[in-house]
């Protein structure tokens, strides 16, 4: 992979080198709002109003993924799904959220079915000039759950998918959680590495 900051003349982030690649790993830190925001600063690049937007997490509620997709993005999604690991809310108050629950964290069966019903709707709903997105929040958090080669196996079938649907996913880890061997190994699903410091320095491997 090929190595460089991204930034545009004025000092925003270009994310252009991610045009034409299906499955991102985003290294982001969990603690503190940068991670977050900066995830969703590549989820929303393309306007929400062009986005069909998936999330599988297993850190918050459907109604603080809501929340925080207002607060830092604004809009609503064309359409929007959202799959709960780990809980059973399911309320929100904005109607463009499908919001599914998986109870069990380690059941990866069960998120894969709920992902791909949402995902296949989006695909056929989906009109030509919308983007399928997908954020997978976190790899980190899958791993308390899964062991390396579980979660390897089950992160083949999504990325695949993604790939499948003609949209892009970005599944965010936390670099400092995890052993190099263990990042090193997640690299090889992805088609490009995106990682964003504490101070929302961007550097992408590509």
């Amino acid at each position: 992979m090929s190595e460089g900051a991204v930034k545009h003349e004025d000092g925003t982030p270009d994310f252009s080198a991610l045009s034409d690649v299906a499955n991102v790993l985003v290294l982001a830190p969990s603690l503190g709002a940068q991670g977050r925001a900066a995830c969703l600063k590549l989820l929303s690049k393309r306007g929400p109003s062009d986005i069909n937007l998936l999330t599988v997490t297993y850190t918050d509620t459907a109604a603080e993924q809501v929340n925080q997709w207002q607060t830092h993005v604004g809009g609503s999604p064309v359409r929007a799904g959202i799959v709960t690991v780990g809980q059973s809310e399911t309320t929100v108050e904005a109607p463009v959220w499908a919001v599914k629950a998986v109870e069990n964290p380690t059941d990866l069966t069960g998120v894969g079915i709920e992902f791909n019903q949402l995902l296949s709707k989006m695909v056929t709903a989906a009109e030509d000039h919308e983007e399928i997105v997908l954020f997978f929040d976190s790899v980190t958090s899958l791993l308390q759950y899964a062991e390396l080669q579980r979660a390897f196996r089950f992160l083949h079938v999504v990325t695949s998918r993604m790939k499948t649907a003609n949209g892009v996913g970005y599944y965010r880890l936390d670099p400092d959680a995890h052993d190099s061997r263990t990042i090193a190994t997640l690299k090889g699903l992805f088609d490009a590495v995106a990682e964003v410091d504490e101070d929302g320095h961007w550097t992408i491997q590509h």
